[in-house]
């Protein structure tokens, strides 16, 4: 495997294109973003880097395996007829995964961290639950047992996330002969929408021809504007408390359920279905994703300005120190992988705790920001000795 994870140069790169379209929307004269969201999405972002790097080396280390001793077929790497087979093959499991995401309770809570945002810009493209590639990754298993060589596997998944990124927009209308064919951001935002005519629509990753084959196409309607975000409504800047909000009330009912068969079987069945005691006990249930709302105010809690030049000041702070972690981390020890975690997850926790206008963490600043320096420190080392 590398010794470096070149998720981390992307870091920058995203943080430019986020500055770029945000100065495009206010010449346009459009406030589409809002701080203390951005900063949630970025949040996010950063958790599903970092669980990212502690996860791919592994799981592409089973499709490397399965190539090499299960392969059914041999595709030259070389040939133009291998790429395009698995473009194609790459985008339709692609395509399974994200329908099966939001139709399993279990999958949802691990894919609905991507719809908790309340506005749609390109910090959504970020906003990822950190333990979505635990489970997306089997999707894509058949195709090293059908030969696909791994080296094109890992350029066609780049591809596909790259260009899911500028999906995440709503800068750009619709585009003439694409439509309805490749994603875009027309096509995309239908995704994140919450109206009921369009949830559970347009999975396709970069293509929607899928969604057309498969019954899931939906384009965008003049009359039916797009409202975002998720039918159970995010209610907090924690994003740790985001990635588990939807496990969190599964693990809850299968306490609170009666019914043993229903203590397992509620986490496989389809999203939104509780068992029928703890919807009784839980009149004011919001719904979930299978059924849709209208459009509702956004959580949008008050802060002072000084907690917010402090989060932006921490923020900045810790992008520089993640965009040089993650590309280290292969080569990192152990040790040194947990301590960067903890002190990045630890920043993340805080700045949601201030944009909430609380200071129950405050105190953890003091010694975390002093072991950020001193763990930057440490990392320079680590490449001097590279």
């Amino acid at each position: 495997m590398s010794d470096y994870n070149i998720n981390g140069l992307a870091i920058p790169l995203f943080l430019i294109l986020m500055l770029v379209e945000y100065g495009v929307l206010r010449l346009q004269g459009r406030r589409l973003h809002r701080f203390n969201d951005s900063v949630n999405s970025l949040s996010m972002g950063l958790l599903l880097l970092i669980s990212d790097a502690l996860l791919k080396a592994y799981t592409f280390a089973v499709f490397i395996w399965l190539w090499q001793h299960h392969r059914l077929l041999d595709f030259p790497v070389e040939s133009p007829v291998t790429w395009l087979v698995f473009f194609l093959g790459v985008d339709f499991c692609y395509y399974w995964f994200h329908r099966v995401a939001h139709q399993v309770n279990i999958l949802w809570g691990a894919h609905v961290g991507h719809h908790q945002g309340e506005e749609y810009n390109f910090t959504t493209a970020l906003r990822q639950s950190a333990f979505q590639y635990a489970f997306s990754w089997v999707f894509y298993l058949p195709l090293a047992v059908l030969g696909c060589p791994p080296v094109v596997f890992v350029v066609q998944f780049v591809v596909l996330k790259m260009y899911q990124f500028w999906l995440h927009t709503q800068a750009i209308n619709r585009i003439p002969l694409i439509e309805g064919v490749m994603s875009t951001p027309s096509s995309h935002r239908v995704h994140h929408a919450k109206n009921p005519i369009y949830i559970d629509r347009n999975y396709g990753g970069t293509l929607v021809i899928w969604d057309r084959l498969f019954g899931t196409w939906q384009p965008e309607l003049p009359e039916q504007p797009c409202h975002y975000g998720t039918t159970r409504p995010l209610d907090t800047l924690n994003p740790v408390r985001a990635n588990l909000q939807h496990w969190a009330m599964l693990a809850r009912d299968t306490v609170t359920t009666a019914r043993w068969q229903d203590k397992l079987s509620l986490w496989f069945r389809p999203t939104g279905w509780r068992p029928a005691d703890c919807l009784a006990l839980d009149a004011g249930d919001p719904g979930m994703q299978r059924t849709g709302c209208a459009d509702r105010p956004k959580y949008d809690p008050e802060t002072t300005r000084g907690k917010k030049i402090y989060v932006g000041c921490s923020m900045m702070l810790t992008f520089a120190i993640c965009t040089v972690f993650i590309f280290l981390s292969p080569q990192l020890p152990a040790w040194q992988v947990a301590t960067g975690t903890l002190l990045v997850v630890a920043g993340l926790v805080v700045a949601g705790d201030l944009l909430e206008n609380r200071t129950r963490f405050r105190w953890l600043e003091l010694v975390r920001i002093p072991l950020m320096l001193w763990f930057a420190v440490s990392l320079w080392g680590a490449i001097a000795a590279g």
